[in-house]
């Protein structure tokens, strides 16, 4: 039977290996989606013939397994099965994506499958975010025209030993002014505090945009095959523009030959989806539900 154990940030490099094996560029397989939440989502994680597999307590409560990642796919779900059989858990699946539902509905011909649109992770080319070229991103190139203009003396540099203190400092006062109180945003709050206390343990990269010595943004985020996945990005928005151009100064620096940009979720805020649409992104990432039955 397959033995769940809690995910702590010391498992980071035992599980990354098998993230890397990831094809779909969803961010719940990714280093960053997975450790920042793990509490939240109280993951736990098992073994099986060299595959990896979490098992979460998912939104509303409800205890699910994640799509297996490694040698043995087919062999993990039937220890899945015989799980859920022993321990009188409905069998259920989260964050499935789009390309593992033909799978799955083959292997459970009965189950539910609820799509989570406020969920859906948006893709972006990575050429789109590095250019801002064309009459779609006109808004975005006045943002960032509007900045240089106002504060010519801008800097953009790589997160490193000798100026993630400046970045703490600046997210610790942007964490008080702009508090949320929803169990969600508390625990993202907390868990970007956490990235940047133990930078080096998550070996992710990261930029600051900062103004006459002043950080007035950074972004962090990692890479996954021919993904770039943005986890965090913060900005002062009384420096207009410091958003747009933190988004293009990031990909431009980080994103290398990756092919798309991943910026996650926008969690049914209507503002946060607004935004990330007038990004222009050439794909939602669907992710679903499925429910198997007892």
């Amino acid at each position: 039977m397959l033995n769940f154990t809690d995910l702590k940030l010391s498992d980071i490099e035992t599980v990354r290996p098998y993230l890397a094996m990831q094809s779909t560029r969803i961010c719940d397989y990714s280093i960053g989606g997975i450790f920042m939440w793990r509490d939240f989502f109280h993951t736990r994680y098992a073994f099986y013939n060299d595959t990896l597999v979490f098992l979460v307590k998912y939104l509303g409560g409800l205890t699910a397994f994640t799509v297996p990642l490694g040698k043995d796919p087919e062999g993990t779900l039937e220890q899945i099965e015989r799980y859920c059989a022993e321990s009188s858990t409905p069998l259920v699946y989260c964050t499935v994506p789009a390309g593992e539902l033909p799978m799955l509905k083959q292997r459970y011909p009965q189950a539910r499958v609820v799509p989570a649109r406020d969920w859906f992770d948006y893709l972006y080319r990575a050429q789109d975010l590095a250019a801002f070229a064309g009459k779609k991103y006109d808004g975005q190139r006045n943002h960032i025209h509007k900045f240089q203009r106002m504060y010519p003396e801008y800097e953009f540099q790589q997160i490193a030993a000798d100026n993630i203190g400046r970045v703490r400092s600046f997210y610790t006062g942007f964490a008080a002014q702009y508090r949320k109180d929803s169990p969600f945003a508390r625990e993202e709050a907390a868990k970007t505090a956490e990235v940047l206390e133990h930078y080096e343990e998550y070996a992710m990269f990261g930029g600051l945009l900062s103004v006459k010595g002043e950080v007035v943004a950074f972004s962090i985020g990692e890479r996954v095959r021919d993904t770039v996945f943005v986890h965090i990005e913060k900005a002062d928005i009384r420096y207009q523009g410091a958003y747009q151009v933190m988004v293009q100064e990031f990909v431009k620096r980080f994103a290398g030959d990756a092919e798309f940009v991943n910026r996650e979720e926008d969690v049914g805020d209507l503002g946060l989806r607004k935004s990330k649409l007038s990004y222009h992104p050439v794909e939602l990432l669907e992710k679903s539900t499925v429910k198997c039955g007892g």
